[in-house]
């Protein structure tokens, strides 16, 4: 039957977001110190200005305001010194949790190990019958007692032995987890790094595919002002021609009509004549038929004949 053996991992400290606030915490309590620095430095210094004036003799002078530009320079050296103390804190707290981390490891590989040799020497001792029912323990001789006890001497011997080799053997385990995960960590850097400059070159590949793309629609839309302007020259010139030919279709017509009025009033002046000629004739016909019927009719006189010789 398998036997139920913990987790070789079960001491190890589990990181959840419990724990990120202390190094949170931690993060604030040095920036303070680091702000509280420079100013107590700066404190002390006005400090020491003062009392050398009152030495001199000059106690009622109070200490001068610092000018503007000292006051700048004391913020810069401010954020200076508060940046490298960050960094320091930095460094400090990743070799702490490396040194914490390698602790760990050490001692989850040791326990693991540990309860691996107890679970074999208590696997071996236990014989297959054992385990559905138990032997009655069976009676030695003095001769087998003692064999017994020598050969548990002589085990200890060897575990203390291999004691030795097991701690070494945990230090380098420790070691070689922890240069797999440098190594990881470096690879995913790498990565990264490599998927940055590939992305790189595929946007300078777009963006040399978008300025070619530019260029032909900047060629298009320049042939295409060009086409523009040569139709409205074309529009131009057939406008101008139209509008010659209407001012000529124009011209022709008044002329027309001035002719036709001319031979308009030519034609009245023409009927008033024959109408008065018509009048006159009309007239003397009226007096001719009066004096007609005035006059009598006299007898028709006869003509001689002429004798023929």
């Amino acid at each position: 039957m398998d036997i139920a053996v913990p987790s070789r991992f079960a001491c190890l400290k589990i990181e959840d977001d419990d724990f990120r606030p202390s190094n949170t915490e931690n993060k604030k309590k040095v920036n303070k110190v680091s702000n509280k620095k420079p100013n107590s430095a700066a404190k002390e210094a006005s400090k020491g200005s003062w009392t050398t004036t009152r030495k001199k003799g000059n106690t009622n002078e109070k200490p001068k305001a610092a000018p503007k530009q000292s006051q700048k320079k004391k913020k810069q050296l401010q954020k200076g010194e508060s940046s490298k103390d960050w960094e320091e804190w930095q460094k400090k707290d990743a070799e702490f949790i490396n040194d914490v981390f390698e602790q760990q490891m050490q001692n989850a590989i040791l326990q693991s190990k540990l309860e691996f040799e107890q679970q074999k020497k208590i696997s071996s001792k236990e014989s297959p019958q054992s385990q559905g029912k138990k032997k009655k323990p069976k009676t030695m001789t003095w001769n087998q007692f003692v064999e017994s006890r020598d050969s548990d001497t002589r085990e200890e011997v060897t575990v203390v032995e291999h004691d030795k080799d097991f701690f070494d053997d945990v230090v380098e385990t420790v070691r070689n987890e922890i240069k797999k995960d440098v190594v990881e960590e470096n690879r995913k850097q790498r990565q990264e790094k490599f998927d940055e400059v590939f992305s790189l070159t595929q946007l300078q590949e777009k963006l040399e595919e978008e300025r070619q793309k530019n260029a032909l629609l900047e060629n298009q839309l320049k042939e295409a002002k060009s086409e523009i302007a040569a139709v409205k020259k074309r529009n131009a010139m057939l406008c101008s021609m139209l509008s010659q030919g209407e001012m000529k279709n124009k011209a022709q017509v008044l002329s027309e009509m001035a002719r036709l009025s001319k031979l308009k009033e030519e034609m009245i002046d023409n009927i008033t004549q024959l109408k008065g000629d018509l009048e006159k004739e009309r007239t003397k016909s009226a007096e001719m038929k009066k004096q007609n019927k005035t006059i009598p009719k006299q007898p028709a006189k006869k003509m001689p004949k002429k004798k023929s010789k």
